[in-house]
């Protein structure tokens, strides 16, 4: 429908440029009301259009949450790692080389 700005809009998305999404998702949602404005108001195409716009949007939001939700999780799991990463630095030895 849009090619260029769903591309960079899913670009943004699966970069994880979460600062970019609010900006590309208004200039989307705004490219597709000019084109549904120029249409007529019976235009057969008007509901196809909603339909594509609304499953591309709810396919990045998807997207993004299944990123957050991954995220969570590894994040979760820091202070496990770190338990054993306080151990490792615990048993580390300096070495000194005298020249």
């Amino acid at each position: 429908m849009f090619p260029q700005i769903e591309d960079e809009l899913r670009r943004a998305v699966l970069g994880r440029r979460y600062t970019d999404l609010p900006r590309l998702a208004e200039l989307f949602r705004e490219s597709v009301e000019v084109y549904a404005r120029s249409l007529a108001p019976d235009d057969p195409l008007l509901p196809e259009i909603a339909a594509r716009a609304q499953e591309f949007l709810h396919g990045a939001l998807a997207q993004v949450r299944a990123d957050r939700e991954m995220l969570a999780a590894q994040l979760a799991q820091l202070p496990k790692v770190q338990r054993y990463l306080d151990e490792a630095a615990e048993r580390i030895t300096t070495i000194r080389f005298d020249g």
